[in-house]
């Protein structure tokens, strides 16, 4: 059965605020595209929202981007509700677009679900984020070639990280399931990266203690779980593991989600008598 093709671009905001008055929460504003953006919670600093796809995404001709805007000060986390199959365009490319500004002193914490990319999918995978002084970017990215049984498409992944002083991350990696090369891949499946990275200043070095700290091992070769961590000439650490399943994936352990500051429901009157 043929996949239909869309060709539309279609962008989702999310832009955290300081709130309209000293200690409110902060304000979310939202434009969904082909993903809906939800907001989970809000306190006077920080807010989490999800991300929620609105139908089959991605086909051949989308064009997903997702803009966020974090304010100084002010902390964001995003959470996917479901990962994100790129389905077989039968020659039609697609894109998945992340533009990323934190203010001074803000935080950006995205821990993302796996994007699978299907056998005869094409697709441009790129971040591009500019962090404010003493701004904080941490992001996973788990990106899988094919689904079971199958080899996987094409993947180009590309990322953009820069301050006020420069760029502080630019990579690419082109992968493709049924062309495997040797040093980039090989037969593995799943590429998975945890990428943890602070805007600084002329008068506001960063070092390894600053970021990244718990990372898993240094440069130079894999750890004992396989995985291994890049430390940047400008701070930071860019930590990835390659394997055959993204369930193996030790980084979900050595880089926990980031804890939600969510109260705690009232207690029955009943379990009150109980435990008495």
């Amino acid at each position: 059965m043929r996949t239909p093709t869309r060709t539309e671009a279609r962008r989702t905001l999310v832009e955290v605020l300081p709130g309209a008055v000293p200690g409110a929460p902060v304000r979310v504003r939202t434009r969904d595209g082909l993903l809906a953006a939800r907001t989970v919670a809000r306190a006077a600093a920080r807010a989490e929202v999800a991300l929620v796809a609105t139908g089959a995404v991605l086909l051949g001709g989308d064009h997903v981007t997702v803009q966020v805007r974090v304010a100084d000060g002010c902390a964001l986390t995003l959470t996917d509700v479901g990962g994100t199959v790129a389905y077989d365009g039968e020659g039609v490319p697609c894109r998945w677009d992340v533009e990323v500004h934190l203010g001074p002193g803000a935080r950006l914490d995205w821990e993302g679900l796996p994007f699978v990319v299907s056998t005869g999918a094409d697709v441009t995978r790129s971040t591009d984020a500019v962090l404010g002084a003493g701004a904080r970017l941490r992001l996973r990215e788990t990106v899988v070639l094919g689904r079971g049984g199958e080899r996987g498409g094409r993947v180009v992944l590309r990322s953009c990280v820069r301050d006020d002083e420069g760029p502080l991350l630019v990579e690419e990696v082109v992968a493709a399931g049924d062309r495997p090369v040797p040093g980039v891949l090989g037969g593995t499946r799943v590429v998975d990266t945890v990428t943890d990275l602070r805007g600084t200043g002329d008068d506001d070095p960063v070092g390894d203690a600053d970021v990244g700290a718990d990372a898993g091992t240094d440069a130079g070769g894999p750890g004992a779980d396989g995985a291994v961590t890049l430390r940047l000439e400008r701070g930071g650490t860019l930590t990835r593991w390659l394997g055959p399943a993204a369930h193996l994936s030790p980084l979900h352990r050595s880089h926990p989600v980031p804890a939600r500051d969510v109260p705690e429901p009232p207690v029955p009157p009943v379990a009150r008598l109980e435990h008495v």
